[in-house]
């Protein structure tokens, strides 16, 4: 295939589609809960913590109620109930009013069979940061409810702020009797100098009841995981939820059942949500978020999420200041023979950050692989005990859970997870935007396989048509099972209904989050990752054999660039004569974290869809086969492809 006809048809992904739907009826029931909240000053310390804990009801019509303990800066928990509303989007996005502040509205998604709930208030401009995770109680408890052996995270701030934050990643092996074969915990407590810790606790106790509530006491002799929580344990076992009522002692943590045949990266593949809540005290930030990952099962995981975090300096610099973000992309894992290993970077010699967990029925995963359903999991935990430089101070944990598994049905059916960037195939929480490119999976999408002869293209091929908020979109093909489009120029967020009408027949409609931009680098290898689409100035492509050079003015080639200036007709090639520039006041192209010197950034002139960047390569710049390149905009941060540079 030729460079041009690659970036005009762009290509096939062969991904696993979905036909069943979820509404407010998917979430019923009784949850235990846990949810971690802080607000930050304008100096960028974290203040007012706030952590809730108890047993959330939803009522499968789109309204809950809760009774649990609040627990506020440096006082005691004390009993507190509420109620609130919730709704439950087709893809498995929930959202749902938020249980400490009211006025705001957790952005959540919901895991595999309804078994968890996880969320941040990302979509809020309140400066509130946090961190909730639910899981489904059943009404056979006890203590031996608990039993196996049980990885988890947990972050606490006492007194409320960053002073004494405390992260700790254990493992325990309940013995189904209230008490403990072995709890060990690694981790770092920053009133200890964030130095190393690793800790085999002795003292520890539990007790179930039988709704799944119960217990945990750890007692003074432990530097990381001190004091008395209460525990919610999921109908299965596979999750133990907790919190501190205790003076002071604002936390969270989440812990997953480990699976026997966890044992390598190839368990560890598919599609997951994820939440995050990260505090870095040295430098004044503050992270938290909700989004999704997609392993491969080779050591390698894209992701994309929507961020809340600080930016700026100490108050005596103009001080911090909270945007949301949405990031996407690609980092490292590694599994080893006990399901544990790391997320997100290396961790010391003899550390890990990570584990695998709630191994998954056969039942559950259909449409997963035959192969794997006796112990594919359905859940993973992660801590920030990275101790070397610059991890030092870095406090948090991530919860993730997999996506509801949909099969593939009758009809013309649109995926709800299956709307996504044509260059990144970034997981379902990232946004589209205005002009980007799509690739739309799904079942009965069109009769054949039919593809644009020409250029503008056209928004009806082979009896078929694609609206965006009843915009029709011009279309690169169809096919039964992936249709190609471009976004129409005019879509606003914050959310699009994309639907498709085959031969008369009219899909389901799929709500997906809209950004002012959606920028991602087309990848060499078509997997959205790996070495990106960039090319010297007369357009060969720059590979390994064929590197950049330090200096040299390389063009880079992305779509979802968003709004451009000026203006042209959906469908058509990017104009030559004026050139039609990005408007993004704050677009950045880095290389290993370079920001480099941009000569041209607009619609690529005959392309439709397709933006370029003609940028240098930084002079003073690590080199080698890979190095990182990433592209920043007003909205969002995309970093999955690298670039060959030598000298």
């Amino acid at each position: 295939m030729s460079f041009r006809h690659f970036l005009f048809a762009f290509h096939l992904l062969a991904v696993s589609v979905a036909a069943q739907s979820l509404d407010q009826t998917a979430l019923s029931g009784r949850y235990g809960f846990v949810h971690l909240l802080t607000n930050v000053s304008t100096g960028g310390q974290v203040q007012n913590a706030r952590n809730l804990g108890g047993v959330i009801t939803f009522d499968s019509t789109g309204g809950y109620s809760f009774q649990g303990n609040l627990g506020n800066g440096a006082g005691s928990g004390s009993p507190i109930t509420g109620t609130g509303s919730y709704s439950v989007e087709p893809n498995g996005f929930v959202r749902l009013t938020n249980p400490i502040v009211g006025s705001l509205i957790l952005n959540c998604r919901l895991g595999v069979n309804a078994e968890a709930l996880l969320g941040a208030s990302t979509e809020s401009e309140s400066g509130v940061y946090d961190f909730f995770a639910a899981v489904k109680l059943g009404d056979a408890g006890g203590n031996g409810l608990l039993s196996g052996r049980y990885t988890g995270s947990a972050l606490a701030l006492p007194g409320g702020t960053a002073a004494s934050a405390k992260t700790a990643f254990f493992t325990m092996s309940p013995n189904s009797q209230g008490g403990f074969i072995n709890f060990d915990a690694d981790g770092h407590a920053a009133n200890q100098g964030d130095a190393p810790i690793a800790e085999n606790i002795t003292s520890a106790s539990y007790s179930v009841n039988a709704d799944g509530t119960g217990s945990l006491q750890i007692g003074t002799g432990s530097a990381l995981l001190t004091g008395s929580r209460s525990i919610y344990v999921s109908a299965n076992g596979h999750y133990v939820l907790g919190h501190s009522s205790d003076p002071g002692l604002r936390d969270a943590f989440v812990a997953v059942r480990a699976g026997d045949g966890f044992a390598n990266d190839t368990d560890f593949a598919g599609n997951f949500w994820l939440a995050d809540f990260f505090i870095n005290a040295p430098e004044n930030n503050v992270e938290s978020g909700v989004g999704g990952i997609r392993s491969n099962g080779s050591g390698t995981v894209s992701i994309a999420q929507r961020l809340a975090l600080t930016q700026g300096g100490a108050a005596s610099e103009g001080g911090v200041f909270r945007r949301t973000i949405d990031y996407s992309g690609v980092n490292s894992y590694g599994v080893t023979a006990t399901g544990t290993g790391f997320l997100r970077g290396l961790p010391a010699p003899g550390l890990t950050n990570f584990a695998l967990g709630a191994p998954a029925a056969a039942a559950s995963l259909s449409g997963e692989g035959a192969g794997q359903l006796a112990a594919a999991p359905n859940a993973f935990v992660s801590a920030q005990v990275f101790q070397t430089a610059p991890f030092y101070g870095v406090h948090g944990l991530t919860f993730g859970i997999r996506l509801p598994v949909l099969e593939s049905g009758s009809g013309v059916f649109l995926s709800p997870i299956g709307v996504l960037n044509a260059a990144s195939f970034a997981p379902p929480t990232a946004p589209i935007s205005g002009g980007a490119l799509l690739s739309l999976f799904g079942s009965g999408l069109a009769n054949s396989t039919v593809e644009a002869g020409s250029v503008p293209l056209p928004t009806q091929l082979g009896g078929v048509t694609v609206t965006v908020d009843g915009v029709p979109a011009p279309l690169f093909f169809v096919s039964p099972g992936q249709i190609n489009i471009q976004t129409p120029f005019g879509v606003q967020g914050p959310t699009a209904t994309i639907a498709v009408s085959s031969s008369g027949s009219t899909s389901n409609a799929v709500t997906v989050p809209v950004a002012n931009s959606s920028p991602a680098v087309f990848s060499a290898q078509q997997t959205g990752y790996g070495p990106g689409i960039v090319t010297h100035a007369d357009f060969s492509l720059v590979t390994e054999q064929n590197p950049a050079a330090p200096g040299e003015v390389v063009i880079v080639f992305l779509t979802g660039g968003g709004p451009v200036s000026p203006t042209f007709a959906d469908g058509a090639a990017g104009p030559v004569n004026p050139l039609s520039l990005m408007t993004d006041p704050e677009l950045e192209v880095r290389f290993a974290g370079e920001v480099s010197a941009i000569s041209f950034a607009g619609a690529a002139p005959g392309f439709v869809g397709l933006y370029q960047i003609n940028v240098q390569v930084p002079e003073v710049i690590f080199t080698g086969p890979a190095v990182p390149l990433a592209i920043r905009t007003s909205n969002a941060f995309s970093d999955y492809v690298d670039v060959a540079v030598g000298f």
